[in-house]
């Protein structure tokens, strides 16, 4: 089989959102799995609804989430240019050799305002004459060059045979249209640009690609698609199209579910291998029970015949637990390094080293980058709030005055302060006292954190300093 190509054309009219995301991750996946080529094509020609800088955010999101490209608008290959606003002699050339061929013809049902009726093509009604609005399908071509000749405006069409299209598909098997419901289409408007349907097949073509993973919104192109390969005496890719992704009530994603930009996550602090690991879990799997894979294992694993055709459903919660898990896979060099954007403007000046030491404390607590912020209140607790933990300490009665004294005298002595023997101490000590499990925990939790739960108490006391923790315990002795 030749090499692998797949791409994701992305149009530059806003932010990337986790559906167009998702996209790309198949493709990449894919790309990766069979040692192929990834490219990024930019289908630009909208020029209404371009925004200045909206590629450029793009590019920076899939590099945040690392799906790096072979080939690009940034990184120049052998079947540029990569900006389907720089590729239009091509479209056109294409166009006016489908027409040449009998493929396509030319139409002048267009309004005064110059817009080719339908634009993009559709079901005729053969009221008005087959394959458009005015018939012009049955217009001899010589009687067509003529009239273009002396200045009428023409768009080209093209000619949909007559009966069924049929196409295979990698995930939902064959599929298959009738050519009334697929209508002659405009390939080329008057104004001589390519609509989307043609310019996006011209440019495959070109761009040898192989494999075309999409979304299932454009199963109503393809059987145009299909039809314009093969005019165009080029194999057909593999289509592949994924089952689309619904909100919680079963509906089509709306933003505030899910479908807003992907620079959201990044400001959230979502790890950025875990977004893609979940997105590709939303209609494939690796085979078994496996949901949190690697990147390596990803690719290892990416195939066609594992995606379902089923809609699935983005859940936000799935997500956030998603990242959760690979964070903790994260060594505590590399979380502190992840954090460290995400601290807030309160938080108290730390070295490296006692960053480290806290991120190793409040680890289990961290599900998005982000949560370094709530988290570290187990560290560094307000001092009201401090003060009055101790008081609920001393109301709690006597027992819990004890075992705090108990433990504080124990730790006093303490030579070696880190988490395991800080906490075989306190088991120690809590042994002697004759405490165990929360009527041993609970009031030291109180005095040190001024919370009644929270992350392993001894990796706190190890975070916060001997000398720190002590005096919390002298605070809440304090009457």
């Amino acid at each position: 089989m030749t090499s692998v190509r797949t791409r994701f054309a992305p149009s530059p009219t806003g932010d990337l959102h986790l559906g167009n995301l998702r996209v790309a991750v198949f493709n990449h996946l894919f790309a990766r799995h069979h040692g192929g080529a990834f490219v990024v094509r930019v289908e630009d020609t909208d020029w209404v609804r371009n925004r200045e800088g909206s590629l450029e955010g793009i590019l920076h999101d899939l590099r945040w989430a690392g799906l790096e490209w072979d080939e690009g608008p940034d990184r120049p290959g052998p079947f540029g240019p990569y900006r389907q606003s720089e590729r239009g002699e091509l479209h056109r050339a294409a166009a006016l050799r489908l027409l040449a061929e009998g493929y396509a013809y030319r139409c002048f049902c267009v309004e005064e305002e110059g817009e080719d009726l339908p634009g993009d093509g559709s079901p005729f009604d053969p009221a008005a004459g087959p394959g458009c609005p005015g018939g012009c399908r049955g217009l001899p071509p010589e009687e067509g060059a003529r009239r273009a000749e002396a200045g009428a405006p023409a768009a080209l069409r093209f000619r949909v045979p007559d009966g069924v299209v049929r196409f295979e598909d990698e995930i939902r098997g064959e599929i298959s249209f009738h050519g009334n419901d697929v209508g002659d289409f405009v390939i080329l408007r008057s104004d001589g640009r390519s609509t989307y349907n043609f310019a996006v097949v011209v440019d495959d073509v070109a761009m040898e690609i192989t494999h075309v993973i999409r979304g299932a919104g454009h199963l109503s192109n393809t059987p145009k698609h299909a039809l314009l390969f093969d005019a165009l005496g080029s194999p057909r890719p593999r289509f592949a199209h994924l089952p689309m992704v619904l909100g919680a009530d079963r509906r089509k994603l709306s933003k505030r579910e899910g479908a807003a930009g992907v620079g959201k996550l990044q400001a959230q602090g979502y790890h950025p291998d875990a977004v893609v690991n979940y997105l590709s879990l939303l209609g494939w799997s690796p085979g078994d029970d496996r949901e949190i894979l690697s990147r390596k294992e990803l690719i290892q694993e990416m195939t066609l015949e594992r995606v379902g055709a089923s809609d699935t459903v983005f859940d936000p919660d799935k997500l956030r637990w998603v990242s959760e898990q690979h964070i903790q896979r994260m060594t505590v060099t590399e979380l502190a390094e992840a954090v460290t954007p995400h601290l807030p403007p309160e938080a108290p000046a730390m070295t490296r080293e006692e960053l480290e030491r806290a991120v190793e404390a409040v680890r289990t607590r961290i599900a998005v980058f982000s949560d370094i912020g709530p988290a570290l209140r187990f560290l560094h607790p307000d001092p009201q709030a401090l003060a009055a933990a101790g008081e609920e300490v001393r109301r709690e009665g006597a027992e819990g005055v004890r075992i705090l004294q108990g433990v504080m005298d124990t730790l006093s002595a303490l030579e070696e302060w880190e988490p395991g023997s800080i906490n075989a101490a306190i088991r120690s000590c809590g042994k002697t006292l004759g405490a165990r499990g929360p009527a041993l925990f609970h009031p030291l939790r109180l005095a040190l954190t001024a919370e009644a739960s929270g992350p392993e108490l001894a990796g706190i006391l190890a975070a916060v300093g001997k000398g720190e923790a002590l005096r919390r315990f002298r605070l809440a002795l304090d009457r």
